[in-house]
């Protein structure tokens, strides 16, 4: 009988690395640092980060697999543009996804997991008044996925990361204007005012509230790109 062990791989640094560029490239996507329909090189991503050819190449097709990123016939590889239709196919999975994970995490979190989130708004506030609306976007990201990796639930949390990472490009495409309405400032002071009185039903509303906000903006940016396009 053949051992299963002899039949893996070795693992060797490329493999390290590219892990380590699929994470950079996860949360530049993630945090809206590449515009729509924008070009990857595998050249450009292994000068940036200042890695070989293979690891970035790995990175790149390894998110191409996962429908992050879209990869052409020509091999090229390009940041997806969204569809309205996609928009909100993803806000509905998002809302289930989400207030599932907000709803675990209320129940689950220990008092000490409250206060960085807490602090994560007030920066998240003070970037909003400052308009400086990149630090905004990244620190958005890291209040929503602090407080759903309190859920434990792993499996969950990495749904919600796909779903994020299907609209991360277009995060800074609705900004100043978004910005502009404070709608999505009001309801993360109501995020965690739920979530310092544990009100597990009320922390769940607001991020639909939220999912659905962003969502209209992003129909938004799309229909505006449409009309822009052909006039």
């Amino acid at each position: 009988m053949i051992d299963a062990l002899e039949t893996l791989t070795p693992v060797g640094r490329s493999d390290t690395l590219a892990q380590k560029v699929r994470t950079e490239l996860k949360e530049a996507v993630m945090a809206g640092r590449f515009a729509p329909g924008e070009k990857l090189t595998i050249r450009s991503i292994a000068g940036a980060l200042e890695v070989s050819l293979t690891p970035a190449r790995e990175a790149l097709y390894n998110l191409a697999s996962e429908g992050v990123l879209e990869l052409r016939p020509n091999g090229s590889v390009y940041v997806p543009e969204l569809t309205v239709d996609r928009v909100e196919e993803l806000a509905k999975i998002r809302v289930a996804l989400e207030s599932l994970a907000s709803r675990e995490a209320v129940r689950r979190m220990s008092d000490a997991e409250i206060g960085p989130i807490v602090a994560m708004n007030d920066a998240l506030i003070a970037r909003h008044e400052s308009h400086d609306y990149s630090a905004l976007i990244a620190l958005n990201w890291q209040f929503h996925f602090t407080l759903y990796r309190a859920s434990r639930m792993e499996v969950l949390v990495r749904m919600i990361e796909s779903c994020w990472l299907m609209t991360g490009s277009y995060l800074n495409v609705i900004y100043p204007e978004f910005a502009e309405v404070s709608e999505g400032i009001t309801n993360h002071q109501q995020i965690v005012r739920a979530l310092e009185r544990r009100d597990a039903d009320r922390v769940a509303t607001a991020i639909t509230t939220d999912i659905n906000l962003m969502s209209d903006a992003l129909v938004n940016a799309i229909e505006h790109k449409k009309k822009a396009r052909k006039s």
